[in-house]
Protein backbone atom coordinates (compact mmCIF):
# COMPACT_ATOMS: atom_id res chain seq x y z
CA UNK A 1 0.00 0.00 0.00
CA UNK A 2 2.81 2.27 1.04
CA UNK A 3 4.52 1.57 -2.33
CA UNK A 4 1.18 2.31 -4.49
CA UNK A 5 0.62 5.74 -2.25
CA UNK A 6 4.57 7.01 -3.37
CA UNK A 7 4.16 5.67 -6.68
CA UNK A 8 0.41 8.28 -6.96
CA UNK A 9 2.67 11.27 -5.78
CA UNK A 10 5.58 10.75 -8.01
CA UNK A 11 3.89 10.15 -11.34
CA UNK A 12 1.85 13.08 -11.40
CA UNK A 13 5.17 15.09 -10.99
CA UNK A 14 6.94 13.19 -13.39
CA UNK A 15 4.11 14.11 -16.38
CA UNK A 16 4.40 17.58 -14.92
CA UNK A 17 8.23 17.51 -15.88
CA UNK A 18 7.47 16.20 -19.36
CA UNK A 19 4.33 18.45 -20.27
CA UNK A 20 5.53 21.95 -19.17
CA UNK A 21 7.96 22.24 -21.74
CA UNK A 22 5.68 21.12 -24.48
CA UNK A 23 2.79 23.49 -22.93
CA UNK A 24 5.61 25.91 -23.22
CA UNK A 25 6.25 25.07 -26.77
CA UNK A 26 2.70 25.27 -27.80
CA UNK A 27 1.80 27.64 -26.17
CA UNK A 28 4.30 30.06 -27.99
CA UNK A 29 2.95 28.96 -31.27
CA UNK A 30 -0.91 29.60 -29.87
CA UNK A 31 -0.60 32.97 -28.62
CA UNK A 32 0.25 34.84 -31.94
CA UNK A 33 -2.71 32.74 -33.53
CA UNK A 34 -4.92 34.06 -30.79
CA UNK A 35 -3.95 37.17 -31.43
CA UNK A 36 -4.50 36.78 -35.54
CA UNK A 37 -7.74 34.84 -36.02
CA UNK A 38 -7.18 34.80 -39.45
CA UNK A 39 -4.37 32.95 -38.91
CA UNK A 40 -5.74 30.48 -36.46
CA UNK A 41 -8.10 30.01 -39.57
CA UNK A 42 -5.78 29.82 -42.25
CA UNK A 43 -3.61 27.20 -39.75
CA UNK A 44 -6.64 24.90 -39.41
CA UNK A 45 -7.46 24.86 -43.19
CA UNK A 46 -3.27 23.97 -43.89
CA UNK A 47 -3.90 21.03 -41.17
CA UNK A 48 -6.80 20.05 -43.62
CA UNK A 49 -4.80 19.76 -46.51
CA UNK A 50 -6.12 22.82 -47.61
CA UNK A 51 -4.54 26.12 -48.76
CA UNK A 52 -4.41 29.61 -47.28
CA UNK A 53 -4.04 32.69 -49.72
CA UNK A 54 -2.85 35.94 -48.28
CA UNK A 55 -5.76 38.80 -48.17
CA UNK A 56 -5.95 40.90 -51.44
CA UNK A 57 -8.62 43.51 -50.46
CA UNK A 58 -6.90 46.42 -49.49
CA UNK A 59 -7.11 47.90 -45.97
CA UNK A 60 -9.45 51.15 -45.42
CA UNK A 61 -8.39 54.49 -46.78
CA UNK A 62 -6.17 56.14 -44.55
CA UNK A 63 -4.90 59.49 -45.07
CA UNK A 64 -1.64 59.90 -46.64
CA UNK A 65 -1.31 56.07 -46.99
CA UNK A 66 -1.47 56.39 -50.76
CA UNK A 67 1.02 54.20 -52.25
CA UNK A 68 0.78 53.34 -56.21
CA UNK A 69 1.13 50.21 -57.63
CA UNK A 70 1.70 49.29 -61.05
CA UNK A 71 -0.09 46.08 -62.59
CA UNK A 72 1.62 43.26 -63.40
CA UNK A 73 1.46 40.49 -65.90
CA UNK A 74 0.80 37.12 -63.98
CA UNK A 75 2.72 34.91 -66.97
CA UNK A 76 6.31 34.38 -67.92
CA UNK A 77 6.91 35.15 -71.18
CA UNK A 78 10.28 33.62 -71.74
CA UNK A 79 9.61 30.37 -70.62
CA UNK A 80 7.43 30.16 -74.27
CA UNK A 81 9.43 32.21 -76.52
CA UNK A 82 12.96 32.11 -75.34
CA UNK A 83 14.58 35.50 -76.10
CA UNK A 84 18.31 37.14 -76.18
CA UNK A 85 19.46 38.06 -72.31
CA UNK A 86 20.82 41.43 -72.29
CA UNK A 87 21.40 42.01 -68.24
CA UNK A 88 23.93 44.81 -68.76
CA UNK A 89 23.94 47.71 -66.55
CA UNK A 90 26.05 49.82 -68.70
CA UNK A 91 24.06 49.44 -71.76
CA UNK A 92 22.28 52.51 -73.73
CA UNK A 93 18.45 52.92 -74.13
CA UNK A 94 18.51 51.80 -77.60
CA UNK A 95 16.86 48.64 -79.17
CA UNK A 96 17.35 46.35 -81.52
CA UNK A 97 14.26 47.23 -84.49
CA UNK A 98 14.80 43.51 -86.14
CA UNK A 99 11.04 42.89 -85.53
CA UNK A 100 9.18 46.42 -85.47
CA UNK A 101 5.54 46.20 -84.62
CA UNK A 102 3.22 49.25 -85.10
CA UNK A 103 0.64 50.79 -82.61
CA UNK A 104 -3.01 51.65 -83.83
CA UNK A 105 -1.87 54.30 -85.37
CA UNK A 106 0.95 52.79 -87.65
CA UNK A 107 3.85 54.28 -85.58
CA UNK A 108 7.15 51.99 -85.07
CA UNK A 109 6.93 50.40 -81.48
CA UNK A 110 9.08 48.37 -79.21
CA UNK A 111 7.52 45.46 -77.20
CA UNK A 112 10.24 45.25 -74.20
CA UNK A 113 10.79 42.83 -70.83
CA UNK A 114 13.33 42.49 -68.37
CA UNK A 115 13.55 39.16 -68.03
CA UNK A 116 12.08 36.99 -65.12
CA UNK A 117 9.62 40.22 -64.65
CA UNK A 118 6.69 39.10 -65.52
CA UNK A 119 6.06 42.32 -66.82
CA UNK A 120 5.71 43.68 -70.57
CA UNK A 121 6.09 47.29 -71.94
CA UNK A 122 5.67 48.97 -75.14
CA UNK A 123 7.78 51.46 -75.83
CA UNK A 124 6.27 54.67 -77.49
CA UNK A 125 7.12 58.31 -77.85
CA UNK A 126 10.03 57.63 -75.55
CA UNK A 127 7.72 56.62 -72.95
CA UNK A 128 6.78 52.83 -71.37
CA UNK A 129 3.11 51.50 -71.01
CA UNK A 130 2.98 48.62 -69.53
CA UNK A 131 0.04 45.65 -70.91
CA UNK A 132 -2.67 45.09 -67.59
CA UNK A 133 -3.57 41.86 -68.99
CA UNK A 134 -2.10 38.69 -71.43
CA UNK A 135 -5.52 39.24 -73.00
CA UNK A 136 -5.20 42.86 -73.69
CA UNK A 137 -1.45 41.83 -74.99
CA UNK A 138 -3.33 39.81 -77.49
CA UNK A 139 -6.13 41.82 -78.82
CA UNK A 140 -3.38 44.28 -80.42
CA UNK A 141 -2.37 41.36 -82.24
CA UNK A 142 1.17 41.33 -80.42
CA UNK A 143 3.07 37.46 -80.54
CA UNK A 144 5.75 36.77 -78.13
CA UNK A 145 8.48 36.72 -80.66
CA UNK A 146 7.89 40.24 -81.32
CA UNK A 147 9.10 40.76 -77.17
CA UNK A 148 12.93 41.90 -76.92
CA UNK A 149 14.92 41.31 -73.82
CA UNK A 150 16.23 44.69 -72.44
CA UNK A 151 18.09 45.06 -68.70
CA UNK A 152 15.91 46.81 -65.70
CA UNK A 153 19.13 50.07 -66.29
CA UNK A 154 17.56 50.49 -69.92
CA UNK A 155 13.88 50.45 -69.24
CA UNK A 156 14.32 52.67 -65.95
CA UNK A 157 15.46 55.58 -68.64
CA UNK A 158 12.07 55.82 -69.69
CA UNK A 159 9.94 57.66 -68.02
CA UNK A 160 5.75 56.09 -67.64
CA UNK A 161 3.37 57.38 -70.37
CA UNK A 162 0.52 59.01 -67.93
CA UNK A 163 -1.87 60.35 -70.79
CA UNK A 164 -4.09 58.17 -72.82
CA UNK A 165 -6.73 58.43 -75.57
CA UNK A 166 -8.99 55.66 -76.82
CA UNK A 167 -8.42 55.40 -80.40
CA UNK A 168 -11.71 57.02 -82.53
CA UNK A 169 -11.90 59.88 -79.49
CA UNK A 170 -10.12 63.08 -79.26
CA UNK A 171 -10.74 62.63 -74.87
CA UNK A 172 -7.98 62.54 -72.80
CA UNK A 173 -7.55 60.96 -69.61
CA UNK A 174 -5.52 60.54 -66.53
CA UNK A 175 -3.64 56.80 -66.16
CA UNK A 176 -2.14 57.03 -62.61
CA UNK A 177 0.41 55.24 -61.18
CA UNK A 178 -2.48 52.65 -59.83
CA UNK A 179 -4.12 52.11 -63.10
CA UNK A 180 -7.09 54.53 -62.67
CA UNK A 181 -8.45 56.96 -65.21
CA UNK A 182 -10.00 60.10 -64.78
CA UNK A 183 -10.68 62.35 -67.47
CA UNK A 184 -8.45 65.72 -68.09
CA UNK A 185 -11.05 68.40 -68.07
CA UNK A 186 -8.61 70.93 -69.29
CA UNK A 187 -5.62 69.66 -71.41
CA UNK A 188 -4.38 72.77 -72.05
CA UNK A 189 -4.15 73.70 -68.43
CA UNK A 190 -3.32 70.27 -67.18
CA UNK A 191 -0.02 70.42 -69.23
CA UNK A 192 0.77 73.17 -67.65
CA UNK A 193 0.18 71.59 -64.62
CA UNK A 194 2.21 68.19 -65.36
CA UNK A 195 4.60 70.02 -67.64
CA UNK A 196 3.02 66.90 -70.25
CA UNK A 197 3.13 67.97 -74.05
CA UNK A 198 0.72 66.87 -76.77
CA UNK A 199 3.32 64.58 -78.03
CA UNK A 200 2.84 62.39 -74.51
CA UNK A 201 -0.55 61.35 -75.27
CA UNK A 202 -0.61 57.34 -76.08
CA UNK A 203 -3.21 55.93 -78.20
CA UNK A 204 -5.39 53.08 -76.67
CA UNK A 205 -7.80 50.34 -77.73
CA UNK A 206 -11.18 50.26 -75.95
CA UNK A 207 -10.93 47.09 -74.72
CA UNK A 208 -7.54 48.35 -72.74
CA UNK A 209 -9.16 51.31 -71.40
CA UNK A 210 -12.04 49.52 -70.28
CA UNK A 211 -9.91 47.63 -67.97
CA UNK A 212 -9.21 50.51 -65.61
CA UNK A 213 -10.68 51.49 -63.13
CA UNK A 214 -12.10 55.12 -62.91
CA UNK A 215 -10.58 57.26 -60.57
CA UNK A 216 -13.38 58.93 -58.04
CA UNK A 217 -11.03 59.97 -55.69
CA UNK A 218 -8.31 62.49 -55.30
CA UNK A 219 -6.09 63.99 -52.70
CA UNK A 220 -3.71 67.01 -53.28
CA UNK A 221 -0.24 66.13 -53.58
CA UNK A 222 1.67 69.43 -53.17
CA UNK A 223 1.60 70.92 -50.79
CA UNK A 224 -0.06 68.04 -49.09
CA UNK A 225 -3.77 68.29 -48.05
CA UNK A 226 -5.05 65.05 -46.66
CA UNK A 227 -8.85 66.10 -47.91
CA UNK A 228 -10.68 63.34 -49.27
CA UNK A 229 -12.33 64.67 -52.52
CA UNK A 230 -14.80 62.55 -55.05
CA UNK A 231 -14.57 63.67 -58.69
CA UNK A 232 -17.12 64.20 -61.23
CA UNK A 233 -18.10 65.91 -64.40
CA UNK A 234 -19.59 68.70 -62.35
CA UNK A 235 -16.99 68.97 -59.84
CA UNK A 236 -15.02 68.23 -56.58
CA UNK A 237 -16.94 67.28 -53.08
CA UNK A 238 -15.26 67.07 -50.17
CA UNK A 239 -15.94 63.60 -47.95
CA UNK A 240 -15.71 64.06 -44.45
CA UNK A 241 -13.71 61.38 -42.85
CA UNK A 242 -17.23 59.76 -41.45
CA UNK A 243 -18.30 59.67 -45.37
CA UNK A 244 -14.98 58.21 -46.45
CA UNK A 245 -15.56 54.99 -43.84
CA UNK A 246 -19.09 54.62 -45.00
CA UNK A 247 -18.48 54.81 -48.37
CA UNK A 248 -15.59 52.25 -47.71
CA UNK A 249 -12.65 53.84 -49.66
CA UNK A 250 -9.38 51.88 -50.29
CA UNK A 251 -6.33 53.54 -50.39
CA UNK A 252 -5.71 52.66 -53.69
CA UNK A 253 -8.84 54.56 -55.09
CA UNK A 254 -7.43 57.54 -54.06
CA UNK A 255 -5.10 59.18 -56.12
CA UNK A 256 -2.50 61.97 -55.85
CA UNK A 257 -3.18 65.38 -57.83
CA UNK A 258 -1.29 68.87 -57.89
CA UNK A 259 -3.01 71.85 -56.24
CA UNK A 260 -3.59 73.10 -59.58
CA UNK A 261 -5.34 70.55 -61.04
CA UNK A 262 -7.81 70.33 -57.61
CA UNK A 263 -8.54 73.97 -57.92
CA UNK A 264 -9.74 73.25 -61.34
CA UNK A 265 -12.59 71.51 -60.58
CA UNK A 266 -16.05 73.36 -59.73
CA UNK A 267 -16.84 73.06 -55.78
CA UNK A 268 -19.98 71.35 -55.29
CA UNK A 269 -21.74 70.56 -51.98
CA UNK A 270 -19.78 68.25 -49.41
CA UNK A 271 -20.49 64.81 -48.46
CA UNK A 272 -20.51 65.22 -44.77
CA UNK A 273 -22.24 61.81 -43.27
Amino acid sequence: MTKILKLSLILPTVLALIAMPLYSTLASQAYPLMQDPQAMVCRGLAMSGLGCDSPTTPAPYVAGTYQPKPARLNFDIFSNTPVASSDNSNSTATINNAVAPKDLSGQKINLVSVPNSGEVYVLVNGQKHIFPSLAIFYDYGYTFDMIQSISQAQLDKYPRASLIKVQGSSAVYYLTEGGLVRPVINPKKIFDFYGDRTEDIITISRKEFNFYPTNQYIYQFSPLNRDVFQISGSGKRYLTPMAVARLGIRADQVAPVSKSELDSYKTLAPLID
